[in-house]
């Protein structure tokens, strides 16, 4: 009885006075509005307020705070993001304050072991660094998050359904790349820092939730190796390591486009939705940079570009050399998807993100800035060989190889929902 007593004491005295040292003036909304008045941010006659603060939840955990301010007059949200460094440095000078909720204190177990788990916990909260994000809609929104984004964490099946995809983790949770609403994507980013990794996670996604309906047209013109497990997949549809073969590849998918098309015109659908169509065709390109001087590729791609949605074909288009001559305008423009990894400079971020901030990432595997409605940093999922060997094993199709590398007519033979569409394929000779 004594032994429970105390411990609830010590618990309830730990809550109690990080509570009142945050109600006498350091919580996270002052702690802002101090540093930004030291910052310039702030006019004697005119200063920040704050207007309201709310909690921010991953499914049903809090996971940090909203607070949102009027600024004064003559101050802009550019201001503001100049200073971001300076307000997430100044909300992790902790000082003297103990950092703990009584949400905290409840995982604690009143044991004999309650004096380590506190220790722990303080630990813990020494060492966690707040992260903040900024936005403005006719107030200034800023994010603290409890916890850091973390710097890895493993693919996994299950995460999604249907024709989604994990994009990565984001401070407020998950997010998923949904290809039936935003067709094509481009994946940038320099050498080994995950983009040719998310690309792997990507095909192995649509596998799991998608075998009998997804198909691939793999372009690797990185000399064959990050795409050569998938090549006896039977969702292969063809597989090239050169431009050439690229070129033919492309070629065919255009015609396949193409037949789809008239079948739409000719039944009065307007897309491969609307009339039932379950199969949907991937172009997957790893090094599109080598295929830049190349008119035939350029040509055929735009063309997918602009008219592949409707007809079913889906563009994954990865470069780790954005530039306005890798990355086409109409190709850009149609790619309403974008993720991009550490780049180094400006001017690639701008290529691919219409603005700078992927040379500002830092250098972690998987870190990457996803461009939807806003720009959002993730850490994106991380799939081992072993992961891919297990999941793709199912799938393979051992072939001879001049039919490994032709389109697979018997894979497209497949009814519209109510119908008797089918398509004709002919052949390629991709090497």
């Amino acid at each position: 009885m004594f032994f429970e007593l105390t411990t609830s004491l010590l618990a309830g005295s730990l809550a109690g006075f990080s509570y009142f040292q945050k109600k006498g003036g350091s919580s996270d909304a002052v702690k802002i509005q101090r540093i930004c008045a030291q910052n310039g941010l702030d006019f004697k006659d005119d200063n920040m307020q704050l207007l309201r603060k709310s909690k921010i939840k991953d499914g049903g955990m809090v996971v940090g705070t909203e607070y949102a301010y009027r600024i004064p007059l003559g101050k802009s949200f550019h201001d503001y993001e100049l200073k971001k460094a300076h307000i997430q440095d100044g909300l992790n000078n902790k000082q003297s304050i103990l950092d703990i909720s009584f949400s905290d204190l409840r995982t604690v177990k009143l044991d004999r072991n309650i004096f380590q788990a506190i220790k722990t916990l303080l630990d813990k909260k020494k060492d966690v660094r707040k992260e903040i994000e900024l936005s403005y809609d006719g107030v200034l929104k800023i994010k603290v998050f409890n916890e850091p984004l973390p710097t890895k964490f493993d693919f996994e099946t299950g995460i999604s359904k249907g024709w989604k995809v994990p994009v990565g983790k984001s401070r407020g949770g998950m997010i998923l790349y949904d290809f039936e609403k935003k067709a094509h994507i481009i994946v940038a980013g320099t050498t080994d820092f995950g983009k040719s990794n998310w690309v792997n996670c990507t095909i192995n996604t649509l596998l799991h939730n998608q075998g009998d309906n997804v198909s691939f047209t793999l372009i690797d013109l990185k000399g064959g190796l990050e795409f050569n497990r998938y090549r006896n997949l039977k969702q292969v549809k063809a597989y090239a390591t050169n431009v050439e073969e690229a070129a033919e590849a492309l070629q065919a998918a255009v015609e396949e486009m193409d037949r789809m098309t008239e079948y739409l015109l000719e039944n009065g659908f307007s897309n491969v939705k609307d009339a039932g169509v379950k199969e949907r065709h991937f172009i997957v390109i790893d090094e599109a940079a080598d295929m830049a001087d190349d008119k035939t590729c350029q040509a055929l791609l735009k063309d997918i570009a602009r008219k592949g949605r409707a007809s079913g074909l889906r563009l994954i288009y990865t470069t780790q050399y954005p530039t306005t001559e890798t990355v086409s305008s109409q190709v850009k423009r149609n790619c309403i998807g974008r993720l991009c990894f550490v780049l180094d400079t400006a001017t690639a971020s701008q290529v691919v993100l219409d603005q700078p901030g992927a040379e500002k990432l830092p250098a972690i595997q998987g870190r990457a800035l996803y461009k939807d409605l806003g720009l959002i940093e993730v850490q994106t999922p991380y799939i081992s060989n072993d992961a891919i060997t297990k999941n793709i094993q199912p799938h393979i199709n051992i072939r001879p190889r001049k039919e490994r590398v032709e389109l697979n007519e018997e894979g497209n033979r497949k009814a519209t929902k109510g119908g008797s569409h089918s398509l004709e394929l002919t052949e390629t000779r991709l090497s």
